[in-house]
């Protein structure tokens, strides 16, 4: 998570971007997009919540994905509009998800 020192600005939990990510085989993009909203709401979840909800189920599918991964096709999702954020998704705690109304 974010590593906060009071007074100093946090840092960013992940700066993985999901062009650099190479998905082992057999995944593929499609699936990692159905965990991910399974696990999101209509209402506002702390993006963090919806990674760790999101990697339980990729470790039920004995799935080899870590958390960065999956932060950085959430942020893949909200830059291509397919669900809301708000605040500075790099900052895991600090900001939230939802799938669109």
């Amino acid at each position: 998570m974010t590593n906060e020192t009071p007074g100093e600005a946090p840092t960013f939990d992940s700066t993985l971007r999901w062009d650099e990510v190479e998905l082992p085989s057999p995944i593929a993009e499609s699936d990692l997009d159905d965990v991910l909203f399974s696990v999101m709401q209509p209402q506002w979840r702390k993006t963090a919540m919806i990674l760790v909800k999101a990697d339980e189920r990729c470790r039920e599918r004995s799935w080899p994905i870590g958390l960065a991964v999956l932060a950085a096709r959430v942020q893949a999702l909200a830059e291509a509009g397919r669900i809301d954020h708000q605040g500075e998704l790099r900052y895991w705690r600090f900001s939230e998800v939802r799938l669109k109304p």
